[in-house]
């Protein structure tokens, strides 16, 4: 009997507090006070890491078949420091640069990877020395990634040389997250 009277005192009480979670302008001693659930906080979505390809004309940057920091044209320079400035300004972060340097096809493969590297390495050095203050990756690709199909001959003529313009070039890749 006394078990029977202690659950149905159990059941009465919790069926008085249970009565409580409808009451709210009553503020009761018995009743537990009311809660506000905790306020959802999304974070912002992560900015996004995009990989800028900047395209350099070699012709535009080096007299031809050159490579050194005096073979820079003042056109190669302008276009260098342009470069430097949309890297310092243009971005919040810079996770990484990649330097590739790409010949034609006239010349010896192991001379054009030679010369495809020496020029990252002159832009390398440009730009850090203008400011970009990350590390810089140099690589050639020398002959290996031609633009041009329909360039005929293999003597270095002034209409071979012209063709073979667009695979005279310096890549520049900036993997990092845009202002």
């Amino acid at each position: 009997m006394k078990s029977l009277l202690k659950v149905s005192c159990v059941v009465t009480c919790l069926s008085a507090l249970t009565a409580c979670a409808s009451l709210h302008d009553v503020n009761n001693k018995w009743c537990p006070p009311e809660v506000a659930p905790a306020p959802v906080i999304v974070p912002p979505p992560a900015p996004a890491v995009s990989v800028e390809r900047i395209e350099l004309s070699a012709d535009a940057l080096f007299k031809f078949n050159k490579s050194g920091i005096n073979d820079l044209l003042p056109e190669g320079r302008s276009k260098l420091d342009e470069l430097t400035n949309r890297i310092t300004t243009g971005y919040v972060t810079i996770e990484q640069i990649r330097v590739t340097g790409h010949t034609d096809r006239i010349g010896s493969e192991q001379y054009n990877q030679k010369l495809g590297l020496a020029r990252a390495t002159t832009v390398r050095d440009y730009l850090a020395n203008r400011g970009v203050n990350t590390t810089i990756e140099v690589a050639s690709a020398g002959e290996s990634q031609p633009k041009t199909t329909n360039c005929v001959g293999n003597k270095p003529t002034p209409a071979l040389i012209a063709c073979l313009q667009p695979d005279r070039r310096v890549e520049v890749d900036v993997q990092g997250i845009k202002k």
